[in-house]
This record gives structure tokens, C-alpha cells and sequence, in this order.
């Protein structure tokens, strides 16, 4: 049987074309392969038979993912243009072909070779069409598409100029009234796009979108292009929009959106990438605006573009992904867990479309890792972290070197591990995060356009690396690292801003841990620059003034320039009248002011600051919820207030006089904020410090419950902290005194069993954990499988909870905070619940609760036990018998006194004796110990 003719397989492929038929396709294909083994090598029409093939197997190829289609496709295109010789008619359509099926190859896996080959093709089929050509505004086309593309993936910026000088020429050829010269304003208007997205010209954009309104201009209402015009100009709008923030083009957009999908009623084929486009839209307006409408509506949207994309269309993989990630944000503002598990249920269904070795897969893993990590970050399941960090794997090794998309993988993968490490505190995942931080950099060399991400990227995990370990080294990296990003956005640049406040921010760091003024000097003029970029009006004013504020506030603390302190309150003003009532940063701008007034007073006594800083404070206690983690910082603030008013002889009106009421709602404000669980171990810590300090000071009777306090939140704080090192750099950060000095007070009070017990709680924190490092909480591992899993529960919501409160400036994302403060209760019950499940495991009853005198005084069953207590306050001596309550004896000598005791044993018996034998120094030592401290002992028991 003869095969059908060439004639006859055009037009099969003209019909299979207007179908979505995976059959007819299939069969058109098959029709083909018999006509080839018919029509041989010598067949006039064979070479067109191989073109038409090929281009019907990268049809198939685009709709099933198999890459096996895109290699014979491309295999079958070489042929067809060794058909078509130098000289032969159809030889620059045949280059054209091959050219588009390289650069498919390219875009699905990488190979910069693919690229550059397609681009050789279409130069020499440019060349074969010049000037005055029929086709030369095509292939000036196809030219400038491919340089666009590997301007993309190398960043050369030769080629992105000649693909927009390409373009330009393509334009002149389509003079006003030529049938395609709104195609040819839309090309160029794209190219004019990217430059500008690469070097932050605003010219280009503005021409971009000049060229578009030309081209919408040119396709009324019917034209069969106006809907790609609408398109085209509606994304031009929204990228100036996101580069300036005038919200007249995100308005403007989101009409030609809205006008483009009335183009396209329910039925017909194309609407479900018109709902896309203005669900996009919307979502970008709400993600500057807040409007809850605007994300509702742009999830129903995205669930009427799935509905049209059942199981087995070939964009439902999009659709899902897309929906998820509408989902997920709407998780983040209301914190309605559904969504999220929705989300994370549409990303798993589009990873099961992409199966192992589909050239998409390494994209869907990243996105289903992203939603992981955000549940992660809000349940706190360990479980979802680590499968995150397990598909990020899975990703990167899609991704070998030489892969286009290696360096954001690499940069995912870090982002992931360095998560962990924040709740973890594992050393391997940082260091590992930042191996593959400088991977990612490497691959953006000087030049490259995208170099600044891996660079900012890179200096936040450095900085971070710093603040746990304390190496000098990291934080001057961070800091340099941060200079060469800055270089990268210079005046004029959209994200200088940013950059000029990472590299204050560093600055400001490396002033707090060496003390060089001029570091603290320069962050403060950068701070200034970043300021200056905000003007009034600008969403992100409040913010920059806030920091500012704390630079010069800082500044002020360590040289005493009252001008400094003057401008840091002008500027806290500022920033809490950009914070009406109702905005979310209202709370944290009352409590910089106050802390800055309070400041003030202290210098200066004047009342109103300190009337006025009290006021702020309580005003932002009433306006957090009761789960609110910063109210730890109000409570701590409004103690140190009352201190000052305690001190000054000022009363709650500002009137003279001793105010004993002052320091005892000063210590209540303390005892809160040690006592506040969603404000996080390590902050209720060093609030419960602050609050021994002062109530030893000032001998308040809450003093000995305040150290008490003190004591079981350092053993929490140390039992949640999971590696070895982050302990040992604790225990630097914490007075190794605090339980002598405890029992000390225990003793002032009379109460010698709290005495023993803050002893003994003492040394399992300190002694166990600075010479062996290893908590109680470490023995859970080995206890049974459900033990540690408890154990990971337990450090993972107390990292939680360590987490600093976030600050929410406008055009940011909108946090509900109504939900905030659902997830701080339900992370506070969860802490607490384990904490209970934990106590009942055999051996662990008593878990973050002080150990109980009855058991330790079994120690003494074979005699009693002396326990020496030594401290700036007084020193003592505690027998403890058996059977008997102990009793202590205050020793007839001080702290200083027996630390030169210690020190003269020591020297005395590294000495050797003397030609008698006799050691002098060492008796001398001895029998000052026996009066000090073993007699009144031994005349006691």
C-alpha cells in the first residue's frame, strides 16, 4: 500500500493541528515515519517530509514531556538541512527549523551548546536574507530571541544590545500602516523590558511601554492581536508598577487583564490563560495593598483555570502549582491551616506529573520544598523540614554543573539547611548552607546580571554564622561581601535601598562586638542614604526612620552627643506617625519611642519624657494580643520606666518624693516578662537576669524568687539548644556565679533547703554542661524512638518561640493578626504539652522543674555532706545530714578573702619543700583554711 503524498501529509498536519487529539497526533506522526521509508534519500520532497516531522515531534514533545520526541526531532532537522545545500532556496527556512528545535533543547535542559548552535543557525539564515529580503524581518526576529535568551543565562550584555538593535531594525521594516508593525513594537518593546530588568534603566521601561500602548493602538476592539496586545501591555505596567509603586499602572494593568479575559467567555480554548494573567494581577495588588478581595478573588480564579485543566491536560501541572501558591499566601495572612495543606496536596499532585528524569521536575521539588518549609515554619514538625531539605537534594542534582538553573538550586538548598540551623542549631547545616552560598556565587562571576542575589545571600549566612559563633572573619566577609552589592546598585538602582541597609546593618554589628567608631560612623551615613530613597509618602519611610533612629540612639550610648539622642526621638516620631491606629508596626513604634524617651530622661530629668514613654508602653500593651511576643519587650521596658521614676523621685505623675510603689511594679513588669512563654526562653532569660539585678539591688522581696526563675529558664534555654557548640557559646553570654549567688539569697532568706536545691540545679546546668555539654534532655535519644521524638518536638517549638518578633512595614505583606496570635497560642500550648508528655517518661518527672531536697539529702545517708557557699554577699557553710534539716553557718571571712586563699594553696603546692622538708607557704595556707572554714564547720557537727 503506498503511503499518502506529501500534498496529502500537509494536509494532515494542517488538521491534526487544530485538534488536542494525543491520537491523531500519534497517527499523523506514524504517517510520516511511512512515508520517509518510501520517499528516499534522493526524493525531491524528502527533506520537506523531514521538516514536517521533526516539527510534529516537538509538538508531541511540548504536550507529553518526552525527551526521546526533542532528540530525533532534532536528529530528523539536521538531516532535513543537509538536504538543503548552500545556495538551495529552502535552505534558510530549513536552518530556522532547526534553530527553534535547538532552542526548545535548551530551555528543557541546559546546554549552553544547544544555545549557541541555534544562534550560529539563525545568523547564517539572517545572512541569506538581506537587506530588502522578504523574510529578513523574521529572521531578524528569531535572532534577537535567541541573544535575549543566552543574555538570560550569561549575562552578556552584548547580546542583549544587538538583539534590541535587531528589533529596532525588524521596526523600521514595519513602517506605520505595515500589517505587522504592532508585532514588531511588541518584540522590541519585550528586549527593551529585559535591559531594563538587568541594569534598572528607567528609560527602557518607559520606552517599553510606549511602544506597547502603540501597539495596543493598532488592534481596536475585533483585531485579532489586540488580546496579545492587552496582554503585553498589562505586564509592562505591572513591572513599572513594582519598580515605582505608582498604583496607577497596577490599576491600569489589572483593566486590560479584566478586558482580555471578556474576550475569552466560559467555553473557549484560550480563556484559561486570560483568568492566569488577572489572577496574577490581582494577587500583586494585594500583596501591596492588602486587600483580602483581591487574593479571594484571585483563588477563584486559579480554580476556575484548574477546573478547565482535568487529570491528564497538559497544564494542569501549571494550574496546581500556581492555585498552591495563591493558598500558601493566604495561609500566611489569616493562618487558616487548610489552605496550606491544601496547598502543599496541589504541589505534591504536580510532582507526581513530573516523574523521574521529566526535564520540569527539578521545579516542582523546589516548589513542594518551599511549601514544606512554610508549614515548618508555622507547626514547627521537624519532619516537614527535613523532607523539604530532601526534595531540595533531589532538585540540585537536577541540576548539574553546567545547568542554567544550578545556581538557584544551590541557593534554595542553603536557604533550606540554614532554616534548619535556626531551629536546630546544628553547626554542619550552616556550614553547609554557606559552602553552597559561595557554589552560587562562583557561578555568578563579576559581570554576571545576577550576581547581587547569591552576594546578598551569601553575606546574611555569614552574618548569621557570626552571631553564633562570634568569628571575626565571617562578620568581615558579611561586610565585604555587602560593599561589592552596594557597588551593584548604584544611585539610581531599585534595590540600593536595600543594599545601603544590609551593609548598615552589618556595620552597625561589627560596632556592637569591637567598638570601632568608625563603623558605627559609616552605618549611620548609610542609614541616611537609605532614608533619603524614602521620602514622604513612601511605604517603607516608617521603617528606614526606625532604624536610623536606633543608629544614632546607639551613638548616642557610647559618646554622649545629646544632638544624637534629640534626632533618634524626632525620628521615632516621625516613624510612629507613619503607624496610625491600626497598623500593625503601631505597637513597635510606641515601644522604640518610649525606650528612646526613657533614654532621654535619664539624662536630663524631665518629666514629660518619662510621663510620655509610660504612656506609649502601656498604650502598645493594649493594642497586642495576649500571645503577642513583643509584649515580652513592653514589660521589660515599662520596668526599666519605673526604675527611673523609682530612682528620680518621681511618682506616676511626675510629682517628688520617695515612690516605693514605683519598684514594686517595676519588679511585677520583670517578673512578667521572664514569665511570658511566647516571648521565647532566651529573651525570658535575660529578662529574669535583669530582673535579679535589680531586685538584688534594691534587696526587693521578690529577689530570691527572681533568681529562682532565673535558674529554671537557664536550664530550659540550655536543654532546647540542640549542638554542643551554641551551648558552650551560652553559657559565655550567662553569669557562671548565678546559682552561688542564688543559694546565697536562699540563705539571706532563711530558706537552707532552697539553698541546697539551687545548688544542685546549678550544677547540672553549669558544671554538666560546660565540661560535658550534654543535658538531660540528650539522654531522650537513646531512652525509645517516641523519647526523641519528643525531644525534637520540644527544641523545635522552643526555637519557635526564640524567634524575634517580625516587623511588618506597608508594602509588605499584611500580616492577620488574629492569626499571629493563633499560631503563638498553639505553639505555647504545644510547648507546654510536650513539657508534660516529656515529665512522664521514667527518670524525667522533674524536667525543667528545680530537683527536690528529700533526694538529694539520700546523698548523705553514709555521712553528712558540707557544701561551701561562697559569694560576693556573704559565705557560707550548709551541713547536710541525713535525716536531720540542714543547717548553714555564716563563715568568718569574704569572697575575696577565700579567692586569696585558693590562690596561695595553689602557689604553695606547686612549690617544693624546703631543706628541712618543710613546706611553709603550704602550712601557713592550711591553717588559714582550718580557721576560716573547716573549724566552724567541724564545731557544728
Amino acid at each position: 500500500m503506498l503511503p499518502l503524498s506529501p500534498d496529502q501529509l500537509v494536509d494532515r498536519v494542517k488538521w491534526c493541528l487544530q485538534r488536542d487529539d494525543p491520537h491523531a497526533l500519534d497517527d499523523v506522526i506514524s504517517l510520516h515515519y511511512d512515508a520517509l521509508g518510501y520517499y528516499n534519500a534522493v526524493h525531491a520532497r524528502r527533506g520537506q517530509l523531514l521538516g514536517n516531522l521533526s516539527t510534529m515531534l516537538i509538538i508531541r514533545f511540548r504536550r507529553r514531556g518526552n525527551a526521546e520526541d526533542m532528540d530525533q526531532a532534532i536528529a530528523l532537522g539536521r538531516e532535513s538541512l543537509s538536504l538543503f545545500p548552500v545556495g538551495h532556496a529552502d535552505r534558510s527556512m530549513s536552518l530556522n527549523t532547526l534553530a527553534c528545535q535547538l532552542s526548545t533543547r535548551f530551555h528543557h535542559r541546559g546546554n549552553a551548546e544547544d544555545l549557541d548552535q541555534a544562534t550560529a543557525l539563525q545568523r547564517e539564515a539572517l545572512a541569506l536574507r538581506p537587506v530588502g529580503h522578504t523574510d529578513r524581518s523574521m529572521s531578524l526576529c528569531n535572532l534577537a530571541k535567541l541573544l535575549s535568551t543566552r543574555f538570560n543565562h550569561r549575562g552578556n550584555a552584548e547580546d542583549l544590545n544587538l538583539a534590541i538593535a535587531l528589533q529596532r531594525e525588524a521596526l523600521a521594516l514595519h513602517s506605520v500602516g505595515h500589517a505587522d508593525r504592532s508585532k514588531s513594537l511588541n518584540n522590541l518593546a519585550t528586549q527593551l523590558s529585559t535591559r531594563f530588568d538587568h541594569r534598572g534603566n528607567a528609560e527602557d521601561m518607559d520606552q517599553a511601554i510606549a511602544l506597547q500602548r502603540e501597539a495596543l493602538a493598532l488592534c481596536p476592539v475585533g483585531h485579532t492581536d489586540r488580546l496579545m496586545s492587552l496582554n503585553n501591555l498589562a505586564c509592562q505596567l505591572s513591572t513599572r508598577f513594582n519598580h515605582r509603586g505608582n498604583a496607577k499602572d497596577l490599576d491600569q494593568a489589572i483593566a486590560l487583564d479584566r478586558e482580555a479575559l471578556a474576550l475569552f467567555p466560559v467555553g473557549h480554548t484560550e480563556r484559561s490563560s486570560s483568568l492566569n494573567n488577572l489572577a496574577d494581577g490581582l494577587f500583586t495588588r494585594f500583596n501591596h495593598r492588602g486587600n483580602a478581595e483581591d487574593l479571594n478573588q484571585a483563588i477563584a480564579l486559579q480554580r476556575e483555570v484548574l477546573a478547565l485543566h482535568p487529570v491528564g491536560h497538559t497544564h494542569r501541572s501549571m494550574s496546581l502549582c500556581n492555585l498552591a501558591k495563591l493558598l500558601s499566601t493566604r495561609f500566611n495572612h489569616r493562618g487558616n491551616a487548610e489552605d496550606l495543606n491544601q496547598a502543599i496536596a496541589l504541589q505534591r499532585e504536580a510532582l507526581s506529573l513530573f516523574p523521574v528524569g521529566h526535564t520540569n521536575r527539578s521545579t516542582l521539588l523546589s516548589n513542594l520544598a518551599t511549601q514544606l518549609s512554610t508549614r515548618f515554619d508555622h507547626r514547627g514538625n521537624a519532619e516537614d523540614m527535613d523532607q523539604a531539605i530532601a526534595l531540595q537534594r533531589e532538585a540540585l542534582s537536577l541540576c548539574p554543573v553546567g545547568h542554567t538553573d544550578r545556581s538557584s538550586s544551590l541557593s534554595n538548598l542553603a536557604d533550606r539547611l540554614s532554616t534548619r540551623f535556626d531551629h536546630r542549631g546544628n553547626a554542619e547545616d550552616m556550614d553547609q548552607a554557606i559552602a553552597l552560598q559561595w557554589d552560587a556565587l562562583s557561578l555568578c562571576p563579576v559581570g554576571h546580571p545576577d550576581r547581587s542575589s547569591p552576594l546578598n545571600n551569601l553575606a546574611n549566612r555569614l552574618s548569621t554564622r557570626f552571631h553564633h559563633r562570634g568569628n571575626a572573619e565571617d562578620l568581615d566577609q558579611a561586610i565585604a561581601l555587602g560593599r561589592e552589592m552596594l557597588a551593584l546598585c548604584p544611585v539610581g538602582h531599585t534595590n540600593r535601598s536595600m543594599s545601603l541597609g544590609n551593609l548598615a546593618d552589618g556595620l552597625f554589628t561589627r560596632f556592637n562586638h569591637r567598638g570601632n567608631a568608625e563603623d558605627l560612623d559609616q552605618a549611620i551615613a548609610l542609614a541616611r542614604e537609605a532614608l533619603a530613597l524614602f521620602p514622604v509618602g513612601h511605604t517603607d519611610r516608617s521603617m528606614s526612620l526606625g532604624n536610623l533612629a536606633k543608629l544614632l540612639s546607639t551613638r548616642f550610648n557610647h559618646r554622649g552627643n545629646a544632638e544624637d539622642l534629640d534626632q533618634a526621638i524626632a525620628l521615632a516620631r516621625e516613624a510612629l506617625a507613619l503607624c496610625p491606629v491600626g497598623h500593625t508596626d503601631r505597637p513597635s513604634s510606641l515601644i522604640s519611642l518610649a525606650n528612646e524617651l526613657s533614654t532621654r530622661f535619664d539624662l536630663r530629668r524631665n518629666g514629660e519624657d518619662l510621663n510620655e514613654s509610660r504612656q506609649n508602653l502601656r498604650c502598645a500593651l493594649t493594642l497586642l494580643t495576649q500571645h503577642d511576643s513583643r509584649r515580652l519587650m513592653v514589660h521589660r521596658s515599662l520596668a526599666i520606666v519605673y526604675l527611673l521614676s523609682h530612682r528620680s523621685g518621681f511618682d506616676g505623675i511626675g510629682s517628688p518624693g520617695e515612690d516605693n510603689d514605683s519598684l514594686n511594679v517595676a519588679m511585677h513588669h520583670f517578673k512578667a516578662a521572664a514569665n511570658f512563654v511566647p516571648g521565647g526562653l532566651l529573651f525570658r532569660l535575660r529578662a529574669a537576669l535583669r530582673w535579679v539585678h535589680h531586685a538584688d539591688q534594691h534587696r526587693h522581696a521578690t529577689e530570691l524568687e527572681a533568681y529562682m526563675t532565673s535558674m529554671q529558664l537557664m536550664d530550659a534555654y540550655m536543654s532546647a539548644t540542640a549542638s554542643v557548640s551554641s551551648r558552650h557559646s551560652a553559657m559565655k553570654d550567662f553569669p557562671s556565679m548565678l546559682a552561688v549567688d542564688a543559694a546565697s539569697c536562699a540563705l539571706r532568706s532563711g530558706d537552707v533547703r532552697r539553698a541546697v536545691e539551687l545548688l544542685e540545679q546549678g550544677r547540672t546546668i553549669i558544671w554538666t554542661q560546660m565540661t560535658r555539654l550534654r543535658t538531660p534532655l540528650d539522654n531522650l535519644q537513646t531512652y525509645s524512638d517516641h523519647a526523641a521524638a519528643l525531644m525534637k518536638k520540644f527544641r523545635d517549638f522552643s526555637s519557635l518561640l526564640d524567634r524575634p518578633p517580625a516587623s511588618h512595614a506597608d508594602g509588605t505583606q499584611i500580616v492577620d493578626v488574629e492569626a499571629e496570635d493563633t499560631r503563638y497560642r498553639h505553639l505555647v500550648e504545644n510547648w507546654n504539652g510536650v513539657v508534660e508528655e516529656i515529665r512522664q517518661i521514667e527518670g524525667f518527672s522533674r524536667f525543667l522543674l528545680p530537683p527536690v531536697f528529700a533526694d538529694l539529702q539520700e546523698a548523705a545517708r553514709d555521712g553528712p555532706i558540707i557544701v561551701l557557699v561562697a559569694s560576693k554577699s556573704s559565705c557560707d557553710a550548709i551541713i547536710i545530714a541525713h535525716t536531720q534539716p540542714p543547717t548553714s553557718i555564716q563563715l568568718p571571712t569574704d569572697f575575696e578573702k577565700l579567692a586569696t586563699l585558693v590562690h596561695a594553696l595553689r602557689e604553695a603546692v606547686r612549690k617544693d619543700a624546703g631543706p628541712k622538708g618543710n613546706q611553709t607557704a603550704l602550712i601557713k595556707a592550711l591553717r588559714k583554711m582550718w580557721n576560716d572554714v573547716v573549724c566552724p564547720v567541724v564545731e557544728n557537727l
